[in-house]
């Protein structure tokens, strides 16, 4: 994975596994032959991380004629208007991506690149006006945090727009390098 955040599930838990090709030959004919309009579910957390991949699966789909409709998950600032229309004519109808917390200085602190407001606002009301649903994940209970920051992310997310938001709280994961080990009982 190419990012660094030391609280994600998806780097810690996982290894990345190497992408398929777009145009490699799936079953995705065969499942619109199968399912009328299926929705797909693309679970990979950086789904625009690479743009021309993307943009190849969106050719695919829009060459085979394929009559489906996708959701995935991305960085914001792996998006922009072009790619959003170029999915959207593909099918994309939802799209979910961490916005984590309102305060860069946490977001930073925990090994994430900020993404400017400008841009967060202005890929969500993109969305908004192709009727593309949105879905911003916030996290509670960086080592920063206290109460004043979790009621500053939450209204954040009130002011962004997205059309869900979701609300996780962090917590450790035993055996990951950032977090130390549990102390254990003596013999």
């Amino acid at each position: 994975m190419p990012e660094f955040c030391t609280y994600c599930p998806h780097r810690i838990l996982a290894g990345y596994r190497v992408a398929r090709s777009a145009t490699s030959p799936t079953s995705s004919k065969r499942l619109c032959d199968q399912v009328h309009r299926p929705h797909v579910i693309f679970r990979d957390p950086l789904f625009t991380d690479r743009r021309e991949r993307a943009l190849d699966l969106c050719e695919v789909i829009l060459t085979r004629r394929l009559t489906l409709t996708f959701e995935a998950e991305t960085r914001l600032d792996r998006l922009d208007a072009p790619l959003l229309d170029r999915m959207y004519a593909a099918g994309l109808r939802a799209i979910s991506f961490g916005v984590e917390s309102a305060d860069a200085a946490t977001l930073k602190r925990s090994g994430r690149r900020p993404i400017p407001e400008e841009h967060q606002r202005s890929v969500i009301e993109h969305c908004r006006k192709k009727g593309i649903v949105t879905a911003a994940f916030y996290v509670f209970g960086f080592l920063q945090d206290d109460w004043n920051s979790i009621a500053a992310t939450i209204d954040y997310s009130i002011d962004l727009g997205s059309t869900f938001a979701q609300f996780k709280v962090l917590h450790a994961v035993p055996g990951h390098a950032h977090v130390p080990a549990a102390p254990t009982a003596p013999d």
